[in-house]
């Protein structure tokens, strides 16, 4: 028997040969394996369409694709009229704010907190000394160009709610924050230091999906009565900017109601009045107080959560 002699090169080719082998192998086998499962995925997929499609007769056709694309026309025709009278009102200037000059931003700031202060001392509202309107951090200093943007938006903010309060004759303003959107915007924005308590409001705007809106976080401290602050959200609802309240903390004066046996208390002894009186009749009592409310006549202290929607998005955008 011949013995076969078999060189290195030899050996080398035929184990490469059998590896070639088996990866083939067992590509294929993993291939049809996913094959399968896909397979199995679009009959699961077609039936379920066959299914849903029966239950609620959807068809698809092109006489009912161009049923549904009128009825998205028509209601794009419907919504676009509100975006432009409730979101993007003539009176709305957010989207025209750009950059300004921050010598000229400082000096609209200065002449526009002079101008909140003496109205709410015409409205006899109480205002904290040197009251900066959520900007006092620009007492002393100066913001960039790039960060005047954002400071004239929120700028706008402040001025339209303040106006409703003070307009609304609330007893005082004790606090107004904003978020330092003009600062780089990294971890939680927290305030910190007690420079900062006063005017500064932890985090940052938020950008809706598809950058539709961007909301404008603020926060204000102010006591009033309960008939003011029905104007007040009244007003914030009517306003061409578009606020959001996010959350009223209230907190009452008198928190407890009056007990059946206050009542003589709050009325006070009556004092007698020496009348002509025929035989047998009482004689007649008054009251020494006037008329005593039992509701109403407490104080709210509030502190209010609102957002200022800049609306960026139109309908127009959405129109294919």
């Amino acid at each position: 028997m011949k013995k076969l002699n078999l060189s290195g090169f030899d050996l080398g080719f035929i184990i490469a040969f059998a590896v070639v082998a088996l990866l083939g192998g067992g590509a294929w086998w993993y291939l049809s394996g996913e094959l399968q499962a896909a397979q199995t995925d679009v009959a699961n997929a077609k039936a379920d369409f066959d299914r849903y499609s029966t239950k609620y007769d959807i068809v698809v056709s092109p006489s009912n694709g161009k049923a549904l694309q009128s009825n998205i026309d028509l209601i794009k025709a419907q919504i676009d009229p509100l975006i432009q009278a409730k979101l993007l009102p003539k009176e709305n200037k957010l989207r025209s704010i750009d950059k300004e000059d921050p010598v000229a931003w400082k000096h609209d700031l200065d002449d526009e907190v002079h101008r909140l202060d003496g109205a709410a001392k015409l409205h006899g509202v109480t205002l904290p000394p040197n009251f900066y309107f959520g900007f006092s951090r620009y007492i002393s200093q100066s913001p960039s160009d790039e960060q005047t943007a954002v400071l004239r938006k929120q700028m706008v903010g402040v001025e339209q709610f303040t106006t409703i309060l003070i307009n609304a004759q609330v007893k005082d303003i004790e606090a107004i924050r904003r978020t330092y959107e003009e600062d780089p915007h990294t971890g939680a924005g927290n305030a910190s230091g007690p420079a900062a308590e006063s005017s500064h409001l932890g985090g940052y705007s938020l950008n809706a999906a598809g950058n539709a809106y961007t909301a404008y976080p603020f926060e204000v401290d102010f006591e009033a009565t309960p008939e003011n602050l029905r104007p007040i959200l009244n007003n914030l609802i009517q306003s061409p900017y578009v606020f959001i309240v996010r959350t009223l903390s209230i907190q009452n004066s008198i928190p407890n109601s009056p007990l059946i046996n206050d009542l003589d208390k709050l009325a006070g002894p009556p004092a007698s009045s020496v009348v002509d009186t025929a035989p047998g009749e009482v004689a007649a009592t008054t009251s020494t107080k006037g008329p005593q409310f039992l509701f109403g006549n407490s104080t709210l202290k509030i502190k209010a959560r609102i957002d200022m929607i800049e609306w960026k998005s139109d309908i127009s955008e959405g129109k294919r």
